[in-house]
């Protein structure tokens, strides 16, 4: 077999800065945020520690308790990365002179010429290559198929759908019932926002199976109520005057064609964010758990719209506050931030700072202080 022959990383930062500057790459936050970080390990020389559990807590912010395993996020955003990196190639990329691949079964990326030489020309200046830097080999052991789209559809009622009475596993399930309506309760009143998520019958339905999936990804998110298991039918949402409670609901829509994502609050029925996804990004059950992901990132995070709402309602809870201050330090990592999260932690009771996806305590105040 042929072995690859690993540009210096200069190339590879050109044409890593070439594809995050592209048009294609633009409207996807994540999937930028993916590709640099796998480039980058690859290039510091520890590409062979790339793991689903390292990239789902360094690029999508998942708590120490991540189990990759078990939750396809990581494998599904790979899945995404992979279909996004060959429709660049095919167009916007067709040109560049290096194109990155991330091979199926793994998530080093490796690099391959787009140029054709002449078959009489030499071999090209050694300067412009350094020694491949030696890449791990998948175990074969490793579920290689699940890192493609397709083989996500077969393991989906699996991983996703089965804690949720999928379809495939549900019967009797009541004709007369035009709604399904997804709870997701709160331990503590009046603390965190209370979900419902909302789809036309029937389950089977490109709505349905969306609102499933999202009901599915909100269960990973400690910045709402826990997740019950169980999957409640009514024709329209019970009214309520929680402030912290929240309507997402999921509508077919025909012109164009896709599915509309209206979030409004229960209390007052303003409409808090509303998002359209058209039917070419939901063409099977892959794209409609990475779109579900999107939309609960986007909305159910400490950043997200119901949080920013609550905020500027002035609804929002000590806890919910809290959690947003201690968000600010991670990212931000300054003293300002520190000491804020602290303040506003040891006012928290012990449990509510269970909530928080960490607790600041004396053991960060070093590192903070070297920064």
């Amino acid at each position: 077999m042929k072995q690859t022959i690993r540009p210096n990383d200069e190339t590879i930062q050109r044409a890593l800065d070439a594809v995050l500057s592209s048009a294609l790459f633009a409207r996807s936050e994540r999937l930028r945020a993916f590709l640099k970080y796998v480039v980058e390990k690859e290039m510091e020389g520890t590409g062979h520690q790339l793991k689903g559990y390292t990239i789902g807590i360094d690029v999508f912010d998942r708590p120490q308790a991540f189990n990759a395993d078990s939750d396809p996020l990581v494998r599904v955003h790979a899945g995404k990365l992979r279909k996004l990196l060959t429709a660049y190639y095919a167009g916007e990329g067709a040109g560049d002179p290096w194109r990155i691949d991330i091979p199926k079964g793994t998530y080093v990326p490796e690099y391959r010429s787009q140029q054709v030489a002449p078959a009489s020309s030499a071999s090209p200046p050694a300067s412009a290559y350094t020694a491949r830097k030696p890449l791990s080999r998948r175990l074969s052991w490793l579920p290689a198929p699940l890192s493609s789209p397709i083989a996500v559809l077969s393991a989906l009622p699996l991983l996703v759908f089965l804690p949720l009475s999928s379809p495939a596993l549900s019967v009797n399930i009541p004709m007369q019932s035009r709604l399904h309506d997804v709870v997701l309760e709160r331990r503590f009143a009046g603390d965190l926002p209370r979900i419902t998520v909302r789809a036309q019958w029937p389950r089977t339905s490109t709505a349905g199976r969306f609102a499933d999936a999202l009901r599915n990804a909100a269960s990973h998110y400690r910045t709402i109520a826990p997740v019950p298991a169980t999957v409640l039918w009514q024709k329209s949402p019970a009214k309520t005057a929680d402030p912290l409670a929240f309507t997402i609901e999921v509508s077919p829509q025909k012109s164009p064609s896709g599915l509309r994502v209206l979030i409004t609050n229960d209390a007052t029925s303003d409409v808090v964010h509303e998002t359209f996804i058209e039917d070419a990004q939901l063409a099977d059950e892959a794209d409609i758990l990475y779109e579900s992901l999107a939309i609960a990132s986007q909305t159910l995070s400490s950043q997200g719209h119901i949080f920013t709402y609550a905020s500027a309602e002035e609804t929002d809870s000590p806890l919910m506050k809290c959690m947003v201050m201690t968000d600010s330090y991670r990212h931000l990592q300054t003293r300002e931030a520190f000491q804020e999260a602290k303040d506003c932690q040891e006012k928290l009771s012990g449990d509510h700072r269970q909530k928080l996806k960490f607790v600041i305590s004396a053991g960060a105040l070093p590192i903070t202080l070297i920064r």
